[in-house]
C-alpha cells in the first residue's frame, strides 16, 4: 500500500487552509441629499424639516446633517440619522431638523458628513457633500383686508385697505414695507375673481387704495411672499352697493 509522505501531508493541509480573499472595500459615497417640505417658521413652537440621504459604503455607522442660512442667519443640527432602507453598505437614512424663530428665512443649504466605521483606508472612513440652496424657509406673515363702508350707492367710493406683518427678529409680528399687495373683485354671483389693483405697503405695512363702487361682490387681499416671507390670502369681504 501506497503512502504519503508527512511533506506531502503538510503542504496539502496548508493549501486547503488558504483563507478566501477578503472582499475590496468600496468608496463612501454620499449619492444623494434632499430636505423636504415649505417650512414656514412660526413663533412659540419649533418649524420640522424632514431630510433624506443616501449613502454606499463598506459599512456606514453615522450620517450627520446640516442645515445652514447661506447668510449666516439659521442652523440646525440632525446628528444620527436613522437608516430606514437597504443595508449599512448602501442604504437611505432620515431625519428631522428642528427650526424656531431664531433662525431667519431665505435659501438653506445642506451639508451630509458619513462615516465609515469599518473602512481601513482613512480615505474612505470619513465624507462630507454640500449642496447650496437645497431648501427655503420663510417666516410667518399677517394679512388683513377691510372695505369701508361696507355698503355704499353706484357711484360712490369705498376703501380697500390693511395692513402686512411678518415674525420679526425679536420673536414678535413687525410691519412689513415696501411689500406688493394685489387687491381682486370677485362680482356676486361669479366663481372666480379678477385683480383689480396693485398697491405697495407704507412705512408701517399699511396699504389704501380708493374704488368706484359699480356692483355688489366681494373683495380680498393677497401677498405672494418672497424667499423670506410666507405667502398670504385674506378672506372675501362683501360689497353691497346700492
Amino acid at each position: 500500500m501506497r503512502t504519503v509522505a508527512p511533506l506531502a501531508l503538510a503542504v496539502l493541509a496548508a493549501v486547503l487552509s488558504v483563507p478566501a480573499p477578503v472582499q475590496a472595500e468600496g468608496p463612501l459615497t454620499i449619492r444623494a441629499m434632499k430636505a423636504y417640505g415649505n417650512p414656514v417658521i412660526v413663533p412659540g413652537k419649533k418649524t420640522k424639516v424632514p431630510v433624506k440621504v443616501a449613502v454606499t459604503g463598506t459599512r456606514v455607522t453615522d450620517v450627520d446633517v446640516t442645515l445652514e442660512h447661506t447668510g449666516g442667519r439659521g442652523f440646525a443640527l440632525i446628528s444620527d440619522l436613522k437608516r430606514v432602507s437597504g443595508t449599512a453598505g448602501d442604504g437611505v437614512w432620515r431625519g428631522t431638523a428642528l427650526l424656531d424663530a431664531k433662525d431667519w428665512g431665505g435659501r438653506y443649504t445642506i451639508e451630509v458628513a458619513a462615516t465609515d466605521g469599518t473602512s481601513k483606508n482613512a480615505y474612505y472612513a470619513f465624507k462630507t457633500a454640500k449642496k447650496t440652496g437645497a431648501l427655503t424657509v420663510r417666516r410667518a406673515s399677517k394679512l388683513t383686508t377691510t372695505v369701508t363702508p361696507g355698503s355704499v350707492s353706484k357711484g360712490a367710493k369705498l376703501r380697500v385697505h390693511g395692513t402686512l406683518r411678518g415674525l420679526g427678529a425679536k420673536g414678535a409680528y413687525a410691519a412689513l414695507k415696501r411689500q406688493k399687495i394685489e387687491i381682486w373683485f370677485r362680482p356676486k354671483g361669479k366663481k372666480d375673481g379678477i385683480r383689480i389693483a396693485v398697491v405697495t405697503t407704507n412705512s408701517k405695512g399699511r396699504y389704501s387704495r380708493l374704488f368706484t363702487a359699480k356692483k355688489d361682490g366681494t373683495v380680498a387681499a393677497r401677498y405672494k411672499g418672497t424667499t423670506v416671507w410666507q405667502k398670504k390670502v385674506t378672506g372675501w369681504k362683501a360689497v353691497d352697493v346700492r
